[in-house]
């Protein structure tokens, strides 16, 4: 109960600041969410401090600095790139730093996307999802990692992009006690995307739907320390409920990863990426399938609210993954519109799971 009571009086002070630095124009000074408005050099700069909780980091402490762009000013229809970092330090002595790379070009039938980062995150696993006759408790690790993902598309027809991808990182992870082998080994693995775009908006979306999917093969041709392969599909779409104003969206998600699959290779529920409300790497496999729906609501001028709900699985394989291991998850979150221009908001979500929760911090929506 004190860490759930703290936590909402950190989603008191975030909100507070955010009206306090939010004139009418868009601008803002020192604390809370922060956004400052240049149209003659076509720039939108936002950022967030993003405290926050989860029952493995512990309480943490991050920034997240974004700046949006077009690249033709004069495309009303053209969507905007973005360029930005992101840092966080946290209470287990946890780090991490990156930074990112959107591009939307020639009237948006070129989209590229980049990053790269490094860190060293202390998470939890539970090593019954090895297999039979590992212990069923939750133990400590470690992963120090670098990575640097390149991705480009083009329209090739209608609404849909294809392209190419390509991921690379190294992971060192330690297991407290040696439940798995020490890994201390890179990968690197190109692969193909595609992606079905039918939404109103980028950003803010309140009809249509976008359908990804990306496959990559690490091989020792590439520069691999093992032979494997991941998927990862994902299908969204949203629904505005009378006006836009009011709009549901919901996700499915799958990851899978075949072959010699690595301990830092497998997925892992993260409310980063999928479902809200469980602790990073606590539940991981070679595959997860994931539902979530969330209703929207902009009830007051910038000021918005949601509710979500969803469902996870894990397991190494979808025949291994049943009703009894169901990963259920609920929550709420606040929004405030930093930058009207782009209808891009900074988000607080408050997520509880089975025996866990967590505080979620950032810029734009989750999907």
């Amino acid at each position: 109960m004190p860490h759930t009571l703290l936590v909402f009086a950190i989603l008191a002070g975030w909100a507070a600041g955010a009206t306090a630095q939010m004139g009418p124009g868009g601008g803002g000074g020192g604390g809370g969410a922060y956004a400052l408005d240049d149209d003659e050099r076509n720039l939108k700069f936002a950022g967030i401090p993003i405290p926050g909780y989860s029952d493995v980091l512990g309480f943490n402490l991050g920034i997240v600095a974004m700046s949006y762009y077009k690249m033709d000013r004069y495309d009303d229809d053209l969507p905007p790139s973005s360029t930005g970092v992101f840092g966080f330090y946290s209470e287990n002595n946890s780090w991490m730093g990156a930074a990112f790379q959107k591009f939307h070009l020639d009237g948006d039938k070129w989209r590229v996307t980049a990053a790269l980062g490094k860190g060293s995150v202390k998470y939890q696993f539970n090593p019954a999802s090895i297999g039979p006759g590992f212990p069923d408790v939750f133990v400590d690790y470690t992963t120090a990692t670098d990575f640097v993902f390149a991705q480009g598309a083009r329209r090739s027809w209608g609404d849909l992009y294809l392209g190419l991808a390509v991921l690379s990182w190294s992971a060192k992870v330690n297991v407290e006690p040696d439940v798995i082998e020490t890994e201390n080994e890179r990968y690197t693995g190109p692969g193909f995307t595609a992606e079905w775009d039918r939404r109103d908006h980028i950003m803010y979306p309140t009809s249509g739907y976008v359908a990804e999917g990306r496959y990559l093969v690490f091989d020792d041709t590439f520069g691999a320390d093992r032979d494997f392969q991941k998927l990862h599909l994902t299908l969204n779409g949203y629904r505005d409920l009378g006006d836009s104003t009011r709009v549901m969206a919901g996700r499915i998600l799958h990851d899978a990863a075949y072959g010699d699959v690595p301990f830092s290779a497998q997925s892992i529920v993260n409310g980063n990426r999928n479902l809200r409300g469980y602790s990073n790497g606590r539940h991981r496999a070679d595959q997860l399938m994931m539902v979530e729906a969330e209703y929207r609501w902009n009830f007051a001028g910038r000021w918005g609210a949601v509710a979500f709900a969803g469902l996870a699985w894990s397991a190494d394989d979808l025949s291994e993954m049943s009703l009894g291991d169901t990963l259920p998850a609920s929550g709420l979150g606040v929004r405030f519109r930093i930058i009207e221009t782009y209808k891009i908001n900074a988000r607080i979500d408050y997520g509880w799971g089975k025996d866990d929760q967590a505080v979620y911090f950032s810029i734009g929506e989750a999907y």
